[in-house]
């Protein structure tokens, strides 16, 4: 949709919702003199009886088409897809910030992994990797974005005034220190690829990279040596307990793994298997609250003898 159309219609909305949600919603920033709009976002503060209160408000707006997929519920308003986000009041402002200036959030959520950091709209968190696993956990540092920029090195308050141009975002956001050319132009397949074909934006800022000729490719240290620093730039975070309880969290699990596991469940019952051993193992483990704490507690002897017992009881055919 043409700028003057969308700007009507975000106008009219606007004066609508500041009646109807005072202080209770956003509207993501653009960047000053973009062209043209594929939709407009709006973030919403989630309610209890957001499923009644949202058709209440298309009622009123007279908006007869909608869906929804997850967390956010599109409209069709007045010829323009409109998208509302309904977002923990918690998370408001920094969903808000993540989403501004088209992709610029994303730009900065790839330059901050290099520290295994996760930019986001839950603001900027540490990303916790258990070695021997898949498993990994966001500790949360900062929903700040003027900490988040003090910790690149971008001056937030450039970012307050807003960008005229797309080139203007560009530029403020290569300001970086730690910006580096390479996840842009050394390799364009996978994620990056596909990102490209579905967000405009990041393939502009690659052309417009190889255009000006930027080449900047800081020096990086390894990824854990800037952990030092994290803790000490977010000291509120308390990272270093944070990191603590998710260790306790992977000894325990490692603990219980090697007490419980459905190859014990084979041997112990070895007829059992394929649906009928899924269904046994899913039922045990709601037998009892706190199943992971009950197994860490109890002695092996025991515990094998509760998974015996526990089919007995149940195994009138059920399991079989």
């Amino acid at each position: 949709m043409p700028r003057a159309d969308y700007l009507e219609r975000e106008i009219e909305l606007r004066r609508f919702l500041d009646v109807q949600l005072e202080g209770r919603y956003c509207i993501p920033r653009f960047y000053g003199d973009k062209p043209d709009f594929g939709d407009m976002d709006v973030l919403v503060e989630s309610q209890p009886d957001w499923g009644e209160r949202r058709l209440e408000l298309m009622r009123a707006l007279s908006v007869s088409e909608f869906k929804t997929a997850g967390h956010v519920f599109s409209v069709v308003y007045r010829g323009l897809q409109t998208d509302f986000f309904f977002v923990p009041q918690r998370y408001l402002e920094s969903t808000y910030t993540f989403m501004s200036f088209n992709d610029l959030g994303n730009l900065l959520g790839r330059m901050v992994r290099r520290f295994d950091l996760k930019y986001g709209e839950q603001g900027l968190s540490y990303v916790y990797r258990r070695e021997e696993s898949h498993y990994k956990a966001d500790l949360e540092l900062t929903q700040d974005f003027g900490r988040v920029c003090e910790f690149l090195g971008l001056e937030y308050a450039r970012w307050e005034a807003g960008f005229d141009t797309l080139e203007s975002l560009f530029e403020w956001t290569i300001a970086s220190p730690y910006f580096s050319v390479a996840p842009y132009l050394d390799d364009l397949s996978g994620s990056l690829e596909r990102r490209m074909k579905d967000r405009p934006t990041i393939q502009k800022f690659v052309s417009w990279l190889e255009h000006k000729g930027i080449s900047q490719r800081p020096h990086f240290e390894e990824r854990e040596n800037y952990l030092p620093l994290i803790k000490a730039t977010f000291p509120e975070a308390r990272l270093e307990e944070q990191i603590a309880l998710e260790q306790q969290k992977e000894a325990q699990a490692k603990d219980f793994a090697a007490k419980f596991s459905g190859n014990l469940v084979m041997r112990l019952l070895p007829h059992l298997q394929g649906k009928a051993l899924g269904e046994f193992i899913v039922a045990l483990k709601t037998s009892v609250p706190h199943f992971q704490e009950f197994v860490l507690e109890t002695e092996q002897d025991a515990l094998e003898r509760y998974i015996l017992e526990f089919y007995r009881i149940g195994a009138d055919g059920h399991f079989s």
